[in-house]
């Protein structure tokens, strides 16, 4: 059945976008990574700052965004501020300099809840994927184009895959908050 398939490849691909953003939450590092893929309202669409700067570390371990289009650095500025990474921004012309904040232990539980939001958004969406799943293959029976064991052996489907996804946000999410958690 194809329609199973397309389900499992989109629930596939909200475990992939939470593995990227939790890769973005650093406790106290600075990496590019952090900032790669924040969104900037550029050019009438949204980019990532990796399409519209270079991103470099100097030597106090900061990281320094270099605008490729001079006039864009005030919207990639406003980017990370927006953002809920805590970065303290600083514009020297042509490029940013941003500070990575020590962790406080306030800091990390705000990260560690942040980190349990993004694994809650994550569920949520899994459940959106396989209710619509479910809807659909309700009007396909109810149009007689599948039985009802059918049904039920699609529905028992979704239901393990989505167990089996849950297994492996609630993985993502305790590995996180531990790794934030270690001093």
């Amino acid at each position: 059945m194809s329609a199973i398939l397309s389900v499992k490849t989109e629930m596939s691909r909200v475990l992939q976008v939470l593995e990227e953003d939790l890769r973005t939450l650093r406790p106290g590092r600075a990496s590019a990574e952090l900032v790669t893929s924040l969104p900037v309202d550029v050019y009438g669409q949204k980019m990532s700052i990796q399409q519209l700067a270079s991103i470099s570390n100097d030597e106090q371990g900061n990281l320094i965004l270099q605008p490729w289009d001079k006039s864009t650095i005030g919207a990639v500025e406003q980017a990370v501020r927006v953002s809920q990474l805590g970065f303290s921004v600083v514009n020297i012309g042509d490029s940013l300099k941003l500070t990575v904040p020590p962790l406080s232990q306030e800091r990390r539980l705000e990260m560690v809840k942040l980190v349990g939001q993004k694994g809650e958004a994550a569920r949520i969406q899994l459940r959106q994927i396989r209710g619509d799943a479910h809807q659909a293959a309700t009007k396909e029976k109810t149009n007689g184009t599948m039985r009802e064991d059918e049904l039920s052996r699609y529905t028992k489907e979704l239901n393990d895959k989505i167990d089996e996804n849950n297994k492996q946000i609630k993985e993502l999410v305790e590995r996180k908050e531990k790794e934030l958690m270690t001093v």
